[in-house]
């Protein structure tokens, strides 16, 4: 498993959720995108990748490291 940081809007995104649902869906989403470093755009922070879930979605950038979630989206 790699390292996995929210940046500042999505953690404010996360605990605005509207529940504890929803919380989870975007938790295995993330724990997902970690676990999968082909999905991730280069390391270094200046490309943005995104990922989607049923009814979520994260964009993300790469570090050798992790990567750092930088927004998150709720649609249900």
């Amino acid at each position: 498993m790699r390292d996995v940081r929210l940046e500042w809007l999505a953690a404010e995104v996360m605990e605005g959720l509207p529940s504890g649902e929803a919380r989870a869906e975007v938790e295995a989403l993330l724990l997902d995108v970690a676990a999968r470093p082909e999905w991730w755009p280069r390391p270094g922070g200046e490309e943005v990748a995104d990922a989607f879930g049923v009814q979520c979605w994260v964009s993300f950038v790469a570090y050798l490291d992790g990567v750092e979630v930088r927004d998150v989206g709720w649609a249900g």
